[in-house]
């Protein structure tokens, strides 16, 4: 809201008692990194023992790793480039990793990683409108590829016709905004109150005062390569 005081619409469906035990600073978190991480989980079935690719893992698809795990996946391939996220990543059940920079062709490196063997489940989590060629060749006939991430540019998602089995290869694709209210952001702190997931260690850069908030959205637009998520606080 970027102010002291605001106005809640609909307070009793839209706001969630924060319990006393967790600190503001990560329950943050839950509003919006879980809950739309959490959601590329959920818009798949995942097969307890099978194998998940998550493209981009900023803040965002570190929830989706994390509730991949949660969800009973045995294989969990990331994507990204930066070392920070690498490393929560693997903390959050991340059991490869695949460089973009070091391996330019994503499709390649996974299937080789996998032994040709395509992968159950594909959360696109990140990348720009030629990613979902990646996702689609990767997740194998009957898969099913989840995307959280928004596109901002281009006209057209392209569709690979062979990898997609010329229409037939009932490979899923679906893609939508993750939900809201009070019912959902109480379970997402249950997650953390019960130490299912720990959002902290998303948060690579901590700010204090009001007037640090400008400075934190320039370090989101730079993202530095030992960036994740900043906060502010604005007292405590």
């Amino acid at each position: 809201m970027f102010a002291e005081y605001f106005h809640v619409n609909d307070a009793d469906m839209n706001l969630a008692h924060l319990p006393g035990e967790i600190k503001p600073e990560v329950a943050v978190m839950a509003a919006d990194m879980m809950t739309t991480g959490i959601h590329g989980a959920e818009l798949a079935d995942i097969p307890p023992g099978g194998t998940v690719t998550v493209i981009g893992i900023g803040p965002v698809g570190l929830m989706a790793v994390a509730e991949t795990k949660l969800l009973g996946a045995a294989r969990i391939i990331a994507v990204d480039s930066r070392p920070a996220c690498i490393k929560a990543a693997k903390y959050y059940g991340a059991t490869d990793i695949v460089n973009y920079k070091e391996h330019p062709d994503v499709a390649g490196r996974i299937l080789e990683l996998t032994g040709g063997e395509r992968v159950d489940l594909v959360v696109v989590a990140g990348g720009g409108p030629d990613i979902m060629k990646t996702a689609v060749k990767i997740v194998k006939p009957g898969g099913t590829v989840s995307n959280i991430n928004y596109f901002g540019s281009g006209e057209y998602l392209p569709i690979p016709r062979i990898e997609w089995g010329q229409g037939m290869a009932h490979k899923i694709i679906k893609g939508g905004l993750c939900p809201g209210g009070r019912l959902r952001m109480e379970r997402m702190l249950n997650l953390i109150k019960y130490g299912r997931v720990d959002p902290s260690k998303l948060i690579t850069h901590r700010f204090r005062g009001f007037e640090k908030i400008e400075e934190a959205f320039y370090l989101m637009k730079k993202k530095p390569r030992d960036l994740i998520k900043p906060v502010v606080i604005i007292e405590e």
